[in-house]
């Protein structure tokens, strides 16, 4: 048991090494056992082919030399050729080398055998030298050829046996040597099976432990990071190895252990979030309503003095000295620029509210920009600045609110004429790709520094924030516009170079699919016809208005009314469509007539007045019905049945 925690606990690396080695030197070992034993086959193999076979060879050639002597004598005896007795003596003198190297090679166990053989080979050839040739020479061939029958040729056979006795032991010896090469060579293969089979064995063990000691861990880890995945942080991993995963696991639990506490501490930052979170959305709500409520409350006594303003600017009777003019002028000019910042507060505060609708419609952004540039060519002049628009594109349709993009236009050509030197120029590009309309304003003037291109469209922000800076303004105006521009689900932005001037650029979406479209047109006019009443002094005027509301292709149903009793029993027949009230000039009366027509539609009011206002007057008016003004060019955009 020790010793298997000794080796679980080994390094991988060293536990890889030592099986390895291992396997290495079974290998070496059964090619030594593999290797020793065909050693072996070729030894014993090595003793047949160059020591049993020739014995035997030559054992047989003895045989062979033995009927050949025997013949060369009988045929010698019988026919008296002497050639045949050289042939014997010849035969016999190979016979006898043979002999000799049949003795020299012969095995410890063949020499006695061959020995004897030798011997008695020896006694047969006396007899056929030296008692049948001689006797023969003497002319008694009966006599020896007597001899040859009686005694040689017995001898002869009895040597042919021997031979023969010789060679079959030889043969059985070359078949035992046979056999025996032949079970060496079994044996070194079923060794050379053992020894594969063992390392086969062994190595598919190791692969076994290997596999196991790896994916063991592994699939505890994996364990691990799966109940992490389903939040359980705190999760631990057991395992008591000492080796490679061992460390591994420990680092998982360390990491566990610290992501477990990172969650706790970023559970307990986002309760805090949270409830910042609702302080900051309930201190924005608060601001928002304040801001709402306090415009409403201010613009009410603002627009009171800007109108006794105006009445004593008017000064009927000439009452007032010039400097007294002068006066009225500046409270009138004061005021409308407060009014304005006023109404920039509330625009924003109903933004960052939620409850900013837009008035979509759809309009040719050439054209407003270009009648947006007549608006300002009196401001324009006065600093010696020139109006340019550039545009390939005549006519360039969008769907937008085209009362708030005339905003942001005027917003931006101010500022660049308000930032611009004189005799510059304040150029206007109008360009469109593929989904997107760019409109860009671009100046000669004093330009803006690179870290403040964004702040710039940060609320009551401003370039020059000295007391004595020499451009005037709320700092409203480019915050305001990028609400409004990405209400319209566009970005506005600046690049500029100190002392060269800037450009802002604005992108509108400009694909609309049809569908889209009737939507905004439907939410925009939930009422159909348009529901017109006018009093008696329009009725001159009342044929040029229908013709613009005629351009609009909106059916609209017209009533002369003489009282406001009258005006609320039509409204009142009519009770779901838009109404619009429209006189020669400002009465006494009017706008109670459209605080009551209000009660009884749920459609929008509408105002429009020939006549010119005061700006007290517009702020009364504007405060219960959408005002139209007479100047406008919106009216037959704005009573369109289909924008």
């Amino acid at each position: 048991m020790r010793a298997l925690k000794k080796w679980s606990n080994l390094p991988i690396r060293l536990k890889f090494f030592s099986v390895f080695l291992t396997l290495v030197l079974l290998a070496g070992s059964g090619m030594f056992v593999l290797n020793h034993q065909m050693f072996q086959v070729a030894r014993d193999n090595d003793k047949i082919i160059n020591h049993s076979v020739p014995n035997l060879t030559t054992q047989l050639q003895i045989k062979s030399t033995i009927m050949e002597r025997i013949n060369y004598v009988m045929l010698y005896v019988t026919t008296g050729d002497e050639e045949l007795h050289k042939k014997f003596i010849e035969a016999s003198k190979r016979a006898k080398n043979i002999e000799d190297q049949l003795k020299k090679n012969a095995l410890p166990h063949e020499k006695e055998g061959i020995e004897q053989f030798i011997i008695h080979s020896e006694d047969w050839e006396g007899i056929l030298s030296n008692e049948v040739i001689p006797v023969y020479q003497r002319n008694n061939p009966k006599d020896a050829l007597a001899t040859l029958n009686s005694r040689a040729q017995p001898l002869a056979i009895e040597l042919m046996n021997e031979a023969e006795e010789l060679s079959q032991q030889k043969i059985h010896e070359i078949s035992s040597d046979n056999k025996k090469v032949l079970n060496n060579a079994w044996s070194s293969v079923q060794a050379g099976y053992i020894v594969m089979g063992g390392t086969l064995l062994l190595a598919l063990l190791f692969s076994y432990y290997i596999s196991h000691s790896i994916t063991n861990p592994i699939f505890s880890l994996l364990d691990g990071v799966r109940r992490m995945t389903k939040g359980d942080f705190t999760t631990q991993v057991a395992m008591k190895r000492q080796d490679e995963w061992g460390e591994l696991s420990k680092a998982f639990n360390r990491m566990s252990q610290s992501i477990a506490n990172l969650v706790e501490e970023l559970k307990q930052a986002n309760a805090r979030l949270r409830e910042e979170s609702h302080r900051a959305r309930e201190s924005t709500r608060l601001k928002s309503e304040f801001l709402a409520n306090m415009s409403h409350e201010v613009r009410t006594p603002l627009t009171g003095i800007i109108g006794f303003a105006e009445l004593l600017h008017e000064d009927a009777e000439e009452k007032l000295s010039p400097v007294q003019k002068n006066f009225t002028r500046n409270i009138i000019k004061a005021g409308e620029h407060l009014l304005t910042m006023i109404n920039d507060i509330l625009d924003l505060s109903k933004i960052e509210a939620g409850k900013y609708e837009l008035e979509m419609s759809r309009f040719d952004m050439v054209e407003l920009v270009r009648n947006t540039l007549v608006m300002m060519e009196a401001k324009a002049e006065k600093q010696n600045i020139s109006l340019v628009i550039e545009t390939k594109h005549p006519i360039l349709q969008v769907v937008a609110d085209k009362t708030r993009i005339r905003q942001i236009l005027l917003n931006l050509i101010g500022n660049a004429i308000k930032f611009s030197h004189s005799h510059s120029v304040v150029r206007v590009m109008i360009e469109q790709s593929e989904h997107t309309v760019i409109v860009r304003v671009a100046d000669e003037g004093i330009g803006i520094e690179t870290e403040k291109w964004e702040a710039v469209f940060d609320p009551f922000y401003q370039n020059d924030g000295r007391l004595d800076r020499k451009y005037e303004g709320t700092g409203l105006g480019l915050a305001l516009s990028r609400q409004l521009i990405e209400l319209h689900g566009g970005t506005i932005g600046v690049e500029s170079k100190l002392g060269k001037g800037s450009i802002f650029s604005f992108y509108l979406p400009s694909a609309m699919k049809e569908v889209v479209t009737s939507h905004v047109c439907e939410q925009t006019y939930k009422k159909d016809p348009l529901l017109v009443l006018y009093t008696v002094d329009f009725l001159d005027s009342f044929q040029d208005f229908s013709e613009k509301i005629q351009k609009g292709n909106r059916p609209f149903l017209a009533f002369m009314i003489e009282s406001k009793r009258e005006a609320i029993e039509i409204a009142q027949k009519h009770p779901e469509y838009d109404i619009l009230v429209a006189v020669q000039s400002f009465q006494a009366g009017y706008v109670d007539i459209l605080e009551r027509l209000s009660e009884h539609t749920q459609g929008k009011i509408f105002s429009y007045i020939k006549g010119p206002l005061r700006f007290v007057e517009r702020g009364q008016v504007m405060r219960v019905a959408e005002y139209i003004s007479p100047s406008s060019d919106d009216v037959p955009t704005i009573f369109s049945k289909t924008t």
